[in-house]
């Protein structure tokens, strides 16, 4: 039988089912024989999923699941699916998982890691679909409390579906892999779309600057790295104020990132891009415009080391030639921000 929790302060039942067949066939499961195992929490469900190579999802039911998450490497591939009653809208989303740590938190002595630390979520395996999840780390404003990373991905072949992320500085660490962010929404303030070696699509995404600062900081550190973030069909928007924001910053020499057929705010800078403090490394970095629109998509006063493209870059450059068999898109390029 399924297993329920009333959780103190929460005012919600919540509940973890974890089964091995498609979530298409999951329901007519569940009304059966009620899941093939309940848990309390994701943590405790992500303990069991069994150890085969064959793909098992993990179904959130409805409430605020406050734990720090760790997904070692697994054999098999791997679903995450919460409650939602539209799985097009993070807005409809009804599970979250949440957390407050910041750099501030971790020990002196540790030296090594620590933003993984602060993560709300952190994802070390491949092959892994998240649907319809609000990840959050709430410790607050970088100057107070430092980084405090909401999700990390550090695996290969990441999809992200109609989810929500919201942090501060360092939200999301978009750091191994191929990953594709669908229809989900981001926030922040400083960096906080970031890492060093993913080559990741944003496909339909809102972004939120909710302070100053850069929404991507791309490390790719020479020529042979093969991170590049491409944001296409964004909408980006804030309340932190008038040219308050920039599309990015170069965390290393070669960072790459395009930010094409958007909308973009007055909350975009009209220079666009900045440089890293202290450090003049724009000569090799590609940062590219196209087909742009709304009151910050100007590049008249664009920054000289940022540049305009002739075509789009298309999705097979980053996702591969197989992309349709491989990912969904959630109704691919449909442009719906409802």
């Amino acid at each position: 039988m399924l297993k329920t929790t009333l959780r103190p302060g929460l005012g919600v039942s919540q509940a973890v089912a974890i089964q091995s067949e498609p979530m298409s066939s999951y329901w007519r499961h569940r009304r059966r024989s009620h899941g093939s195992g309940s848990f309390h929490n994701l943590s405790e469900a992500v303990s069991n999923v069994p150890n085969t190579t064959d793909e098992h999802t993990i179904f959130l039911f409805p409430g605020v699941y406050r734990e720090q998450v760790l997904i070692s490497r697994l054999n098999g591939p791997l679903v995450l699916q919460g409650y939602t009653c539209n799985t097009k809208l993070y807005a409809a989303n009804e599970v979250t998982i949440t957390h407050a740590k910041a750099q501030r938190d971790i020990p002196p002595e540790i030296t090594s890691g620590r933003n993984d630390l602060t993560s709300t979520l952190r994802l070390k395996t491949n092959d892994v679909k998240v649907y319809n999840l609000n990840v959050a780390n709430t410790a607050g404003r970088f100057l107070e409390n430092g980084q405090a990373v909401a999700t990390i991905i550090e695996g290969n072949n990441y999809g992200f579906y109609a989810c929500n992320f919201t942090g501060h500085q360092d939200t999301v660490y978009a750091n191994k892999g191929r990953e594709l962010f669908a229809r989900s929404y981001i926030s922040g303030d400083v960096d906080f779309i970031f890492g060093t070696f993913a080559e990741a699509w944003f496909e339909s995404c809102d972004i939120e600057p909710v302070g100053p600062g850069c929404i991507t900081a791309n490390g790719r550190v020479d020529g042979s790295n093969p991170s590049f973030y491409v944001f296409n069909n964004a909408r980006v928007f804030g309340s932190s104020g008038n040219g308050t924001a920039y599309l990015g910053r170069p965390w290393r020499p070669y960072s790459r990132v395009v930010w094409q057929n958007s909308e973009f705010s007055d909350v975009i800078h009209p220079d666009g891009w900045q440089e890293w403090p202290n450090d003049n490394n724009t000569a090799n970095v590609y940062y590219k415009e196209f087909n742009n629109t709304g009151v910050g998509a100007a590049t008249d006063k664009r920054v000289s080391f940022s540049g305009v493209l002739d075509a789009a870059v298309p999705i097979t450059q980053i996702l591969g030639e197989n992309y349709p068999n491989e990912w969904v898109l959630a109704r691919k390029t449909e442009k719906s921000h409802d």
